[in-house]
This record gives C-alpha cells, sequence and structure tokens, in this order.
C-alpha cells in the first residue's frame, strides 16, 4: 500500500519552515531539516546541513522578511516535490541578499515525521515573452 504525503500537511511543513528561515530560528530548522539535507544555492553554491544552519547560529544571515507563495506540490508516496515562489528582504554578511526566486524543496517522512531533505534555490526571472 503506497501513502502519499497529503498536501495540506506539506502546506504547513513549508509555512512552518519558510518561518523558521524568516526568524532565523536555526533551532526549529535543525528539527526540520533531514539529518543528510543538502541545499544549493541561487548561485549554485551547495551547502550541508551543518553549513545551512550556521548561517543564522551565527548571526551571518539575517532576514527581516521571507515570503512564500505559489506552491504547487506533487505527492510521490513518502516524498513531495514543491516549487514555489520566494521573495526576501536579507542580508548576508555585509552584502544585501534581498530578492526573488524560485526553489523546489523535496519534503520526506523520515521517522515519522516530515523533514526537509533538499532546497534548491533560483532567481525568479521573467520569462521569455512575458
Amino acid at each position: 500500500m503506497t501513502i502519499t504525503l497529503a498536501e495540506q500537511a506539506v502546506t504547513d511543513f513549508v509555512r512552518e519552515w519558510s518561518t523558521a528561515e524568516e526568524r532565523g530560528d536555526h533551532r526549529a530548522l535543525d528539527d526540520l531539516l533531514a539529518k543528510d539535507f543538502v541545499g544549493v544555492g541561487p548561485r549554485g553554491f551547495v551547502r550541508s546541513r551543518e553549513e545551512w544552519l550556521a548561517r543564522y547560529s551565527t548571526g551571518t544571515v539575517r532576514n527581516t522578511s521571507f515570503e512564500v507563495g505559489d506552491l504547487r506540490i506533487r505527492s510521490y508516496g513518502e516524498t513531495a516535490v514543491v516549487v514555489a515562489a520566494q521573495t526576501q528582504q536579507s542580508v548576508n554578511g555585509d552584502a544585501d541578499a534581498s530578492g526573488a526566486f524560485r526553489f523546489t524543496l523535496v519534503v520526506v517522512r523520515q521517522d515519522g515525521r516530515l523533514r526537509l531533505a533538499g532546497l534548491h534555490l533560483s532567481p525568479n526571472a521573467v520569462p521569455a515573452g512575458g
């Protein structure tokens, strides 16, 4: 029997994750990220789970807003793939890291809970002709 992740459960999880990101809450993120989490940033850099958490625990990244919308969720058994839009007002060190992005999240059920296994960000470009 295949059990799929319910769309509402995934939506709630993404909301919880985005709130933790906005607040820079590395303790909440520690609970939400899978042990083997990998994040790919908008310029192609790859961060391990520990590196992703350190952005906030060290105070390097600070957000004043972090908005997520236009969620498109597809479930595959114990895994969901989420494509969404995201805007943020942020600094990374002394540099402005604000912008509009598209992201793909890989959400998995692990140890009976939803966890974020992967994230890939890209700049939100305007489609050709649009």
